[in-house]
């Protein structure tokens, strides 16, 4: 009997050192969660609707995007705007710009991406990289972003010139276009993301062209603030938008070209993420919709979009 309690007595403290070891572990690990921890999924894709958002492509992933932008669904300029959206089905028949792309994942933090327009024939390459990013704790309160991209032409040089009168050789660099953005994001919360783009546009060669109401010139180079946001309805489907603001004077209080605005519908289905987008802008890159919006919301100049993206991993 004796020898029983002696072997009872033994596996009880045998137990209770194995529970006080398995406290003290998940103490050490309830201690390490307690570190800050980063910020992930601030928006889905790589864009907003316009904008670029701050996620970059996985390492070793390519993300493959077929974006399309139509033509206005309305136009109050026409004589009759009902007639020409039914003659043009809404935009369909007229599509703005079509683009298609790639962007693969050099590392977590940086993406390189190359892509083809029909928008004034444009091939861009582009660079993103994720200096900082957003802890939960708020400790980081941002994440911070650079993006940069390249683009030429390869329009006829007839196009790129216009008609103007031309007593200059022709420049195989007047085909270039730099844009290059600071893009500071922040997600407040599981349903609201926002971000703020600073960012500055460079044309090599732009035609003449005067801002009737005040006498502004346009410029080769010129400083824009972009902001951008999501509004998470479901689990897969967000509200998503973005605004550019161009501060050149050029731009200000212009008749004819005007500050591009984008409002959308964004869902997840697998492996693919659907963005549908209303927007005044025809173009689909920065390099196209910031200086060259021609039409305005006010004039129900909006046209209708999609971007299906695709990731592969490699």
């Amino acid at each position: 009997m004796q020898k029983i309690k002696s072997k009872i007595f033994v596996l009880s403290v045998l137990f209770s050192a194995n529970l006080f070891a398995q406290e003290d572990l998940l103490s050490l690990v309830d201690q390490k969660d307690d570190g800050p921890r980063k910020v992930y999924a601030t928006f889905k894709t790589t864009k907003i609707g316009n904008a670029q958002s701050i996620e970059t492509v996985k390492n070793k992933h390519l993300d493959f995007k077929i974006s399309h932008r139509f033509g206005n669904i309305t136009d109050a300029n026409q004589k009759n705007p009902i007639n020409y959206s039914g003659q043009n089905f809404f935009g369909f028949d007229n599509a703005s710009d079509i683009r298609f792309s790639f962007d693969y994942g050099l590392t977590e933090n940086i993406t390189l991406g190359i892509g083809r327009s029909r928008m004034k024939h444009i091939i861009d390459g582009n660079i993103k990289w994720k200096i900082l990013q957003q802890t939960s704790d708020f400790r980081m309160p941002i994440s911070l972003a650079l993006f940069s991209s390249t683009g030429y032409s390869h329009d006829p040089m007839k196009s790129i010139y216009g008609n103007i009168v031309k007593d200059f050789k022709s420049n195989e660099l007047h085909r270039f276009n730099f844009f290059n953005q600071l893009i500071i994001a922040c997600k407040i919360n599981d349903m609201i993301s926002m971000e703020l783009l600073p960012s500055y546009m460079y044309r090599n060669y732009i035609i003449e062209s005067i801002n009737s109401k005040n006498n502004a010139a346009d410029q080769n180079g010129f400083f824009t603030l972009g902001i951008g946001g999501r509004i998470k309805i479901s689990k897969r489907a967000s509200i998503v938008g973005d605004y550019y603001y161009n501060f050149a004077k050029y731009y200000q209080n212009n008749s004819s070209v005007f500050m591009p605005l984008s409002l959308g519908y964004e869902v997840e289905t697998g492996g693919h993420v659907f963005t549908l987008l209303f927007t005044n802008a025809p173009g689909l890159i920065e390099n196209n919709f910031i200086p060259y919006t021609s039409d305005t919301w006010t004039k129900g100049q909006v046209k209708f979009g999609f971007c299906i993206s695709r990731t592969f991993a490699l």
